[in-house]
């Protein structure tokens, strides 16, 4: 499962694991980690961003919500 970031509170990133939250210290993601990003561990208690699987969430999240914003007229 991916861990996808969904907010920073203090010194640290709330994260989603498939239906669990978890909490990871600043300190263990890379500089520039951003709420939206996809995780992946790279050792223990370590992080790496997952450029391919950050950029296909974007992606679809953008077309859900030209779809909310432009729907196709039929």
């Amino acid at each position: 499962m991916p861990i996808i970031i969904d907010r920073f509170e203090g010194n640290f990133a709330v994260c989603e694991d498939g239906d669990e939250r978890v909490l990871l210290p600043r300190a263990a993601l890379p500089s520039g980690a951003a709420e939206g990003d996809v995780l992946v561990a790279v050792s223990e208690g370590k992080y790496a961003l997952d450029t391919v699987s950050t950029a296909q969430r974007r992606e679809k999240a953008q077309r859900r919500l030209a779809a909310l914003i432009f729907p196709k007229k039929n």
